[in-house]
């Protein structure tokens, strides 16, 4: 390669004019021709990534992809620990509102010759259950297993207590009708208690003397299901008036 004209900083190889600059150009092609090289009879700049720049850019976008990954995770688990508490509070709900419907209706009995009342006082847990009576001698059913439906002053009696449904490690909140099997109101129950109270709310065991009872559900993850770190069991207590014992 010869120069042909170094005012206008023109180039020559294999007799053809490759590269040519104006002579505004003049007294810097000498750099630019430092930074450029000739190949193949046209004039390229000679620059490239280096090793030191991939690696830095193999750390960066690695670093970038980690957060993403992360960042989606976190989203993950704080979408599922919303759920997991969603459900807990739906059930104890659901729970609450069945117990206090039926609750509510111990001891009625409006002629009064039924002897509907509380008939166990039990706190809850497996084997030891709440169990009252009232009378339901207009619900087309026979509650008292005797052959006739809706007779005069007919008991309806129902239970409450946890027992362990599926047999798969979860407490269940069981309600018994009559002589009948339990049916599941709940899943999922650490602890079920029943307090009863008198006419002053101080506690008692006479059967009697009940005239409310405080109830109070914890609900827990199912075990089936990890727990989020940051979801705690939920518990709920209530107080219900029974009504009908106080006459």
């Amino acid at each position: 390669m010869k120069i042909i004209d170094q005012k206008n900083a023109i180039f020559h190889t294999n007799s053809k004019v490759v590269c040519t600059f104006s002579s505004s150009f003049s007294g810097k092609w000498v750099d630019f021709f430092k930074k450029c090289k000739l190949e193949n009879g046209a004039c390229q700049k000679n620059k490239g990534f280096t090793l030191i720049e991939l690696l830095v850019a193999m750390v960066i976008s690695t670093v970038v992809a980690a957060a993403i990954f992360y960042a989606y995770q976190g989203q993950q688990n704080a979408q599922l620990a919303q759920q997991q508490i969603v459900d807990m509070q739906q059930v104890i709900r659901t729970a609450k509102y069945i117990m206090i419907k039926d609750i509510r209706m111990a001891g009625y009995d409006p002629d009064g010759m039924a002897g509907a009342g509380i008939t166990a006082a039990g706190d809850g847990s497996v084997g030891n259950p709440l169990g009252f009576t009232f009378v339901a001698d207009g619900d087309y059913r026979d509650n008292n297993n005797d052959g006739t439906t809706d007779e005069p002053g007919e008991l309806e009696s129902v239970e409450y207590d946890l027992y362990d449904a599926d047999s798969d490690g979860d407490s269940d909140i069981g309600r018994k009708v009559g002589t009948g099997s339990r049916g599941v109101i709940a899943e999922n129950i650490e602890r079920l208690v029943f307090e009863y109270l008198d006419l002053n709310g101080n506690a008692t065991t006479d059967l009697s003397e009940i005239r409310s009872i405080q109830i109070t559900i914890e609900a827990r993850v199912d075990f089936n299901e990890q727990r989020q770190s940051n979801v705690n069991n939920r518990i709920l207590t209530t107080v219900v008036q029974c009504r009908n014992l106080y006459f």
